[in-house]
């Protein structure tokens, strides 16, 4: 394992009192639900919680950026695809615009990147952009995931096999 995975591994390992501790996290590639250990599924929330909570919009805070795009359509759409979810057992709440995050879907669809970011929480579907593109490549980059990317966004990782974990994430 390397020094970035022990490290990651530790980190893990002490996020007991965050909400992604006990989160439910299912990951669809090409239609097939892929199983996935409590390790990875550990990874995955957290590299989820990360750029959710910081993004700097939202269709709440800037409902004009989204007036064209119907979220809960883009959320089924997304489910019916490759994505992966987390469910959290407590909600998040979003450091920009104070949308509380029960829930979020991420799609594996586009050629090159991540996305659409998408969290729910009740009833309520809101649209995320401007994320943090570096906590996205981790995501997208995950061990867990990255076996199910797509060539592009493989690509990609390649990028973040050498710029390595972001911040805070070491």
């Amino acid at each position: 394992m390397t020094t970035a995975g022990l490290a990651f591994l530790a980190l893990a390992l002490s996020v007991a009192d965050t909400a992604a501790a006990g989160a439910y996290v299912t990951l669809v590639a090409q239609g097939t639900p892929v199983t996935l250990s409590e390790l990875e599924q550990s990874q995955i929330a957290m590299r989820v919680q990360a750029p959710m909570v910081g993004c700097g919009m939202t269709s709440v805070t800037f409902p004009g950026l989204f007036a064209a795009r119907s979220l809960p359509a883009e959320r089924r759409g997304g489910r019916a695809g490759s994505h992966r979810s987390v469910r959290f057992p407590r909600p998040l709440l979003a450091t920009r615009g104070r949308v509380q995050i029960s829930e979020v879907v991420i799609g594996l669809e586009n050629p090159r990147f991540i996305g659409p970011e998408l969290s729910r929480h009740a009833e309520e579907v809101v649209g995320h952009v401007k994320c943090d593109g570096h906590r996205a490549l981790a995501l997208m980059c995950a061990t867990a995931v990255r076996r199910h990317v797509l060539p592009g966004q493989a690509a990609s990782c390649k990028a973040y096999d050498t710029i390595g974990e972001p911040r805070g994430t070491e």
